[in-house]
């Protein structure tokens, strides 16, 4: 398993919940489904921030790619009930303005999640401003 990204990210308190729900289902079908529990799979967590402009909101990249799965044949029906598909297609960007897209690959999961996030860093926080 890969992390990698930037550190010193703040959150705003409203996204923080949010967002833990959506990776702990994303890892909770890694773990009973995908990369984490099968042995040849392989889970990528990536993230960026992105500084724009003055005048815009920065923004949290995470990249969620899992390599390696056997995944069911296609057209098998899901076992599941959707409930974290939900959470992710349609709750984040209703709750949290995000940009998301969950997709079933033929080696595993790729899910990407984009969130505005606060102008403010944990940097900024430790230097006082």
């Amino acid at each position: 398993m890969t992390l990698d990204g930037p550190s010193g990210i703040l959150l705003r308190s409203s996204t923080v919940q949010t967002l833990a729900m959506a990776l702990h289902e994303l890892m909770t079908n890694a773990v009973k489904y995908g990369a984490i529990g099968q042995p040849a799979g392989r889970l990528d967590v990536r993230w960026t921030y992105e500084q724009p402009e003055e005048t815009a909101e920065p923004w949290l990249h995470i990249d969620w790619r899992e390599s390696g799965v056997t995944m069911p044949p296609q057209g098998a029906s899901p076992t599941g009930t959707g409930q974290g598909r939900e959470l992710i297609e349609r709750a984040l960007p209703y709750q949290l303005n995000a940009r998301t897209c969950l997709e079933m690959g033929v080696e595993g999961v790729h899910c990407t999640i984009s969130i505005p996030v606060s102008k403010r860093t944990g940097a900024d926080r430790r230097d006082g401003v």
